[in-house]
């Protein structure tokens, strides 16, 4: 079970972190906009962020994993 929930953290973490940097001139934007995909949801244009989502899930994998034992 610790592995959906980091899945569903990275997940949100790969589509928010790049959305709410957006615009910045600032490290964090320039490194959150490294390997973006972009895609279209109906009108909503969102952005993908595989190395956000690769350090969160794994990240976050390893500390529930720590916690249920």
């Amino acid at each position: 079970m610790p592995l959906v929930r980091a899945v569903v953290a990275g997940a949100i973490a790969a589509i928010a972190i790049p959305f709410l940097t957006r615009g910045d001139d600032g490290e964090l934007s320039g490194w959150a906009s490294y390997g973006v995909v972009h895609f279209d949801i109906g009108t909503t244009h969102l952005h993908w962020s595989w190395p956000l989502f690769c350090i969160v899930t794994l990240f976050t994998w390893g500390l529930l994993s720590w916690a249920n034992r």
